[in-house]
This record gives C-alpha cells, structure tokens and sequence, in this order.
C-alpha cells in the first residue's frame, strides 16, 4: 500500500514539478506571454513610425518642389512679409 501511495504522489510530484518548469522557468510559459507583448507593443510603435515617416517624407518633398508651400510656411513660422507689405503685431 505505502508503495501504491510513493508511487501515485511521486507521479504527481513529477508532473507538477514539469509543470512549475513551464511555467515558470527563464524560457517558459510567462517569459512567452511577456515576449508576445512587447512584440505587439514594438509592432505598434512601428507602424506609428512608419506613417509619420510618410507624412514627413511627403512634407519634404512639397518644400523641395512647392514654392508656394516654402513661402506659406516662412510666413507662418518666421513672420516673413513680400515687399510693399505691411506688419501689424497686436499684443494681447
């Protein structure tokens, strides 16, 4: 009988133990679930990258070939004015 029991626990001792292992351990279960994540999170951060890289590179393109698009942006950034213009600032 005592070996019946030894061996019914040994077995489940065995098994919770391979168990614990996969769960648990450097490559295991959690440390997989914690990769899964940051791949989704990096993946994420990409593709956000990747758009504004788009609107950058298409951002650039119209200054090189958009004059009319550099001058808009003089004005607005630089305060820029063409010739027989007039500036008027109003504080508040």
């Amino acid at each position: 009988m005592f070996e019946a029991l030894a061996r019914k626990y040994g077995i489940l001792v065995v098994i919770l133990s391979f168990a614990f292992v996969i769960v648990f351990s450097e490559h295991g279960l959690l440390d997989y679930v914690k990769l899964k994540r940051q791949i989704k999170s990096v993946s994420q951060s990409i593709d956000k990258l990747e758009k504004e890289n788009v609107l950058l590179k298409g951002q650039v393109d119209r200054l090189q070939k958009d004059d009319r698009y550099l001058e808009e942006l003089a004005r607005q950034k630089f305060g820029f004015i063409r010739d027989g213009e007039r500036l008027y600032r109003i504080e508040k």
